[in-house]
């Protein structure tokens, strides 16, 4: 992994590191010049253990996110490498037949290339010094039962290469590390791969039933093999398979002179992968084969796929780092209040305003130097958690190793430094500036009756920014910089107004509201005010950050009226009345504070909400009634070769064709095969999957159309056109969202005006061939199960011959329990090497993954509420020892030490509960905007209502409620037990 959001991490390293020197000498040579000033601000830390370890748990958060989320990206990226070049072994690159862009073709069953292109490559081989061997290997998908288990499997790849062209690369070794030579095995012998032993339960000296287009031929498992290309496995998730020699191959497949594919191995590895291409496909120029640096290539998807997780999970941290950051915020600001009369003193003796800066920056470096200490070690920790559970969800694929870089630590642990320290110094300037006189009599500010020249000057600047970003928004059709922009203006707006004398309140709250509006316009809206503009992940992060900085203001200056509201409450409980004006007072007279803990939960709580709400929608939609599209089973049989009489063959293996209502088949070709485009343009090639379909499955499909063209009365009618004709073409919801604006993706967006048939040309990566078609309908989004370009199956046939796959879908009577049934017809159909599932399992696997992705991120934005809960215990603790005097002074007029003890949890739950309620609300709000707003999801639906997981909102929200007024206990019962005599006498 090499970047982040785009930027080398080189260059990000070296920044930080320069940022970090310069913060060290800054604070050293400070040390050094004013030494006073270094024991005045260490002093304080050790005094109040709890205190500190509270804060540097708090600041230690943003290090964390920083260090778990690259640390994920790294063992993605590690996971993927290790296992691709694993099972690719000495395969440097693939020689295999393919047309255009072959960046990610492959080899294709049932496409064979003659035995010349080997001899060509030889002689290649004699001119090229940096490619080593040449490996001709042949493979097709068999059936294979072990006889002694009894165990099946359906699809695993029979494989042949040359024993000993591959003995050039070091030959096969069985799983102790023994060579094993294919030359010496015996016609009925064969090597087995370990997955693919796994699965069968077998053992060396079992004998194996393999089906070879329909013919049993028994074999003798010889060995077992780790899996590679050369055992079978030819990718990641594959089933494994088994290997002879290449001449035994060709014998039992009937395919004399005929290979799949070649592979090719470097002297010098991946260092000659690119030359060793390049000089491949200029002997190759003009032939419909190509050379794909497969290893190269599974190295650059690795890193890829590293930074888009780390990317992920930075941005879904970015609310905890916020969090953060208002929490230091908040630290100052209470370190100030407790510090206000010595601060006014050292004023008062002649210390100037950046000694005090200076003097807290200190005081933060030593806190900041530990906790991102611990938050990096930590994040290690937590990346390692995450590694577990996304092992549990894509463990049938591929396996997750964890791992970790010191290079990862060193950029979390310098991130976090600096980014701490900027804010401490920030936060340090904020808390210095005070008044001298009642700083030493600590008494409140003064409150001025307009704001200060400051205010004006933050207030333009923001409106010079606002508007520039709003002009830069609507010129680059960047969502993010025009709501960005927009949401600045009218609060900065209010601080240029306050500054001439316009009353706060009304002021701020209607600016704050107007944000709120604008973040809760439905897109259709949006769209028609400010035209079309695009966004992705960022606009989440943006939302949440304006909307909750948007509330807090609003509440800030109108807590009169909430706290009124508790009041009014508080007096149905006479008894415990005195405990809820305890609970109102401080809220209301520190407003900063509060509405700094209020954001702090509001933002986490925000998110995930968000990301609940809009995951059960999902679910909702594309796991709902019409998700199977009426089917109930799916049978896959790879190869392309078709079934002649499905139910027929049924009938003969003992299943009960009786339960079955209705069947249909298609004929499917991969993305990694398909390209398709808009006809008639230069649009690049988008891969996307094509599947031909018979008559029976059109008479029987249940999928409705969202869009259908005029000239067809009903969807049945529709569906039927197409088997047909092999002119027109259905396709799915899918094309009609930009999915990140990559190119690679089959984007028709003008199919949403209204509908206008367009033309689509289709063309064979493998052979070049194409065709063209006419769009005549789009599939409901809500059919989850059916995806592609679906056209009759004489079109498939024309343009790409042979189908990758032949799929079959069957409907059973409502009796008939799908899961029994197609573990029946698996085992009828072996000999065909056909999969069954139960169409409902293979919906529930697709969203299960989804669902784990969710809960590993709502887990990982779930830590911002360490930073929320951390607040809320300095503020507890904070507020005991600041309010010790009035703590003795309630006690000596009569408050009882449960009263005050219940003041300080009430003042907890309603400050916390405030948080709660805004952040989920305000994330129902923007969830309902994304999902019904959208013509991607629910807006295209006519029949769609919002679902709101109240189970899960209840259970964050009680989580954090109930946390929090755990944290509060401690301080509560501490101040419930201050003496009397002594709270009084404090100082």
């Amino acid at each position: 992994m090499n970047e982040i959001f785009g930027v080398s991490l080189a260059l990000v390293l070296r920044i930080l590191l320069v940022a970090f020197g310069v913060i060290l000498a800054l604070t050293l040579g400070l040390w050094i010049w004013r030494p006073v000033l270094g024991r005045m601000a260490l002093r304080n830390i050790p005094r109040r253990p709890i205190q500190t370890a509270l804060i540097v748990i708090g600041l230690m958060l943003s290090t964390l996110i920083f260090s778990a989320s690259l640390t994920t990206g790294t063992t993605l990226q590690h996971s993927i490498t290790g296992q691709v070049l694993r099972l690719a072994g000495p395969a440097d690159e693939l020689v295999v037949q393919a047309s255009g862009d072959a960046r990610f073709a492959g080899p294709q069953p049932g496409v064979y290339l003659p035995s010349e292109l080997v001899d060509r490559l030889d002689a290649l081989q004699a001119s090229e010094p940096r490619l080593r061997a040449v490996i001709p290997a042949l493979w097709q998908p068999v059936a294979v039962i072990d006889l002694r288990t009894k165990q099946s499997e359906p699809a695993l790849n029979l494989i042949g290469v040359p024993p000993d062209r591959l003995a050039q690369v070091g030959g096969l070794t069985d799983r102790d590390g023994r060579a094993v030579d294919l030359g010496t095995l015996g016609d009925d012998e064969v090597v087995l791969g370990q997955e693919a032993a796994k699965r069968l339960d077998a053992e060396v000296g079992d004998r194996l039933q393999v089906f070879i287009q329909g013919r049993p031929v028994e074999l003798r498992v010889a060995a077992i093999a780790p899996d590679s290309f050369f055992t079978g496995t030819l990718n990641v998730g594959d089933a494994g398979g088994l290997t002879v020699s290449l001449a035994r191959a060709q014998e039992l497949l009937g395919l004399a002179d005929r290979v799949s594919f070649v592979a090719l191995n470097n002297r010098g590895g991946l260092a000659d992968s690119q030359a060793v291409t390049d000089a491949v496909n200029a002997a190759l120029e003009g032939t419909p084969y190509r050379a794909v640096a497969v290893k190269q290539r599974a190295v650059e998807q690795a890193e890829r796929a590293g930074e888009t997780f780390t990317n992920l999970f930075l941005l879904s941290g970015l609310f905890s780092v916020a969090a953060g950051i208002l929490l230091i915020f908040l630290i100052f600001a209470l370190l100030a209040a407790e510090r206000k009369t010595e601060m006014g003193t050292m004023r008062a003796l002649g210390m100037k305003r950046w000694h005090l800066v200076a003097l807290f920056a200190l005081e933060g470096m030593g806190y900041n130097l530990v906790a991102a200490a611990v938050g990096a070690v930590a994040g290690v920790a937590v990346a390692f958690t995450i590694a577990g559970f996304m092992g549990q969800l894509v463990g049938e694929f591929f396996t997750i190793e964890p791992s970790w870089r010191p290079r990862d630590l060193v950029l979390a642990y310098l991130l976090g430094v600096v980014v701490t320290f900027v804010t401490v110094v920030i936060a340090a300037w904020r808390v210095s500036r005070l008044n001298i006189v009642t700083a030493i009599r600590d008494l409140p500010e003064p409150r001025l009756p307009r704001a200060s020249r400051r205010w004006l000057i933050a207030g333009l600047a923001g409106l010079l920014l606002g508007g520039g970003l709003t002009w830069l928004g609507l010129r680059e059709e960047s969502l993010a910089w025009f709501a960005l922009g927009v949401s600045l203006l009218p609060l900065s707006a209010a601080a240029v107004l306050r500054r001439f004398g316009v009353p706060a309140r009304p002021l701020y709250s209607v600016a704050s509201l107007i944000v709120l509006a604008y973040w809760l316009l439905p897109d259709h809206w949006h769209e028609r005010l400010f035209g079309p503009m695009s966004g992705g992940f960022e606009m989440f992060v943006l939302s949440g950050l304006m909307m909750v900085a948007a509330l807090t203001v609003f509440l800030v200056w109108n807590i009169e009226v909430a706290v009124g509201l508790v009041g009014r409450l508080g007096r149905a409980f006479r008894r415990w009345l005195p405990a809820v004006r305890i609970a109102i007072a401080y809220p209301m007279a520190s407003r900063g504070r509060t509405g700094l803990t209020v954001a702090m939960f509001s933002l986490i709580l925000f998110a995930l909400v968000v990301m609940s709400t809009i995951y059960a929608n999902v679910v909702a939609l594309f796991a709902g009634p019409l998700a199977s599209a009426g089917w109930d089973v799916e049978v896959t049989v790879v190869g392309g070769r078709a079934i002649p009489d499905l139910e027929g063959v049924l009938k003969e293996g003992g299943v009960d064709v009786s339960a079955i209502v209705a069947s249909g088949g298609t004929m499917s070709v991969p993305w990694t095969r398909a390209s398709v485009r808009v006809a008639g343009t230069e649009k690049e090639w988008a891969r996307y999957p094509v599947r031909g379909i018979d008559g029976d499955f059109a008479s029987a499909v249940e999928a409705p159309l969202q869009l259908r063209s005029p000239d067809y009365a009903t969807d049945r009618e529709a569906w039927e056109a197409v088997a047909r004709d092999p002119s027109l073409a259905i396709v799915d919801a899918n094309v009609l969202q930009q999915r990140g604006g990559d190119p690679a993706n089959l984007y028709l967006p003008d199919l949403r005006e209204g509908f206008r048939p367009l033309e689509l040309e289709i063309r064979d990566n493998t052979s070049g061939q194409s065709g063209t078609v006419r769009v005549i309908g789009v599939i409901d989004g809500r059919v989850s199960s059916l995806q592609g370009v679906f056209v009759a199956e004489q079109a498939v046939s024309t343009i790409f011959g042979r189908p990758t796959t032949v799929d079959y879908y069957v409907r059973l009577t409502d009796a008939a329990d799908a899961r029994s049934f197609a573990r029946a017809v698996e085992a009828a159909l072996l000999p065909y090497g056909a999969q069954a599932e139960a169409t409902a399992d293979l919906i529930g696997r697709a969203t299960g993954i989804i669902r784990g992705f969710i809960r590993i991120i709502q887990g990982f934005m779930a830590l911002g509420l360490v930073v929320g809960i951390a607040a809320l215990g300095v503020v507890s603790y904070r507020a005991v020892i600041e309010r010790r005097q009035q703590i003795g002074a309630l006690r000596a007029i009569g408050y009882r030490r449960a009263m005050v003890a219940l003041g300080f949890l009430l003042e907890s739950a309603l400050v916390t509960s405030a948080g709660i309620a805004g952040g989920t609300a305000l994330g129902v709000l923007l969830a309902r905007n994304v999902v019904t707003g959208q013509e991607d999801l629910a807006g295209r639906f006519e029949q769609f209502s919002l679902v709101i997981p109240w189970g899960q909102l209840a259970l964050f929200a009680g989580l954090a409620l109930g946390i929090a007024l755990l944290m509060a206990y401690a301080p509560a019962r501490q101040a419930s037990r201050v003496s009397i005599v002594e709270a009084l006498r404090y100082e």
